[in-house]
């Protein structure tokens, strides 16, 4: 007999975590069901085997949970009962993470659990679909809500791939850039400097330098790995601390050319999230603390988290934002706009397409112009060496003639 800890539910609404002895979980699933108690989680005694096991969740791919979700919204319109839906889905999916996901959601919807508790204890899905879905489910709306929810997912995907895809080709110019230099480091460099040992020959001050540098490079090429790697430990050691974060929040959008593109990035993605929220039906102080845990900024959290308290007191949503000193003043007009005239989730969405459609223009611009400054570098660093190696060449061929 295993011992088992068990967080259940009583009928007069109660919740007690106690320990139980079943030859297994689903004995004992089964046994707590026939005894009229709500099933929240079981989990074996033996904690440190069950950190092991699951500890961390495994990941929904975003493509992988758009599709399931559009799949999701199509059986519920149809009327097909939620289990029979969940069921189906669970089993025509690919993504073994989703399965699991849904099988654990499956088993607490049928346990009695409100769909929504069922998707936020799996913490495999993001917290805004756990509230946006609370919300469905608190106005009777559900196909509605996740209608918006599908929309929210198709514009956020497609804008972040937009944003990624436009910084692939700047990557592999950089990464040609590496492997260029390592190659002249590696294997160029040395043999020029054992031919030149060896006719004992003048060298020119371009050569030596570059010959000097790049046989240092490699004399201490494993200290300067040692170091990259101990600058990357020491940075993500100093990012555990919240003013390290912070501080670095501030620095980053201060970045020039980068920082208010991030910036203009950030405020999109808090628009964008907000906005679906409140079209869900999601009341403005639990929508502002979802949004809080949903955008990747953590300054942006920290004023959003601010602003809650400040609305949550009887204040406007714009005057409290504007006092983080985050957002630019055109996107605190266009939110005092939309508490003015009512529309504050259409004035939302109109705020995260101006700025998502500034982003993309902007990046795309800048983006232009390091495509040529990286091919220039590369020019400039293949015309340097080939100069450096083959100069003494020249300087001997001309004392021959």
């Amino acid at each position: 007999m295993a011992e088992f800890v068990c967080k259940i539910g009583t009928d007069a609404g109660r919740v007690t975590v106690q320990t139980e002895e079943a030859r297994s979980e689903e004995e004992l699933r089964q046994r707590l069901r026939a005894q009229g108690f709500l099933i929240f989680s079981i989990r074996p005694k033996d904690i440190l085997s069950f950190q092991v096991r699951r500890s961390r969740p495994a990941n929904v791919r975003p493509d992988d949970f758009l599709i399931f979700n559009q799949q999701f919204l199509t059986l519920s319109k149809s009327g097909l009962p939620l289990q029979k839906s969940l069921d189906l889905l669970a089993h025509q999916t690919r993504s073994e993470a989703l399965r699991a996901a849904l099988v654990v959601v499956r088993d607490k919807v049928r346990s009695g659990a409100l769909l929504s508790e069922a998707f936020e204890s799996t913490g495999s899905f993001p917290k805004i679909y756990s509230a946006t879905v609370r919300a469905g489910e608190r106005s009777g709306s559900l196909d509605k809500v996740l209608a918006h929810y599908v929309t929210y997912q198709k514009q956020s995907r497609g804008f972040r791939k937009k944003f990624v895809s436009a910084l692939i080709y700047p990557a592999v110019l950089m990464i040609v850039l590496t492997i260029l230099v390592t190659l002249v480091i590696e294997f160029i460099v040395p043999q020029f400097a054992k031919l030149y040992a060896d006719m004992d020959v003048q060298l020119p001050a371009m050569t030596t330098f570059t010959i000097s540098f790049a046989m240092q490079v490699k004399h201490f090429f494993l200290l300067i790995i040692l170091g990259i790697a101990g600058l990357v430990f020491l940075a993500k050691t100093a990012a555990r601390s919240e003013q390290t974060r912070m501080a670095w929040e501030r620095v980053k959008f201060r970045i020039p050319l980068v920082g208010n593109l991030l910036l203009k990035f950030s405020v999109a993605e808090f628009a964008r999230t907000l906005s679906t929220l409140l079209q869900g039906g999601t009341p403005i102080i639990a929508a502002l603390e979802t949004a809080k845990d949903s955008v990747s900024s953590p300054w942006l959290s920290q004023a959003i988290a601010q602003a809650r308290a400040e609305v949550a007191a009887g204040k406007d949503l714009s005057g409290s934002l504007r006092a983080s000193g985050f957002f630019p003043s055109i996107a605190i007009d266009m939110m005092e706009v939309g508490e003015t005239t009512g529309a504050m989730s259409n004035m939302l969405e109109a705020l995260a397409e101006f700025f998502e459609e500034d982003v993309s223009i902007d990046l795309e611009t800048r983006l232009a112009l390091v495509g040529p400054i990286m091919i220039a570098i590369i020019a400039v660093i293949v015309a340097f060496v080939l100069i450096a190696f083959y100069l003494p060449l020249f300087s001997m061929a001309s004392m021959i003639h």
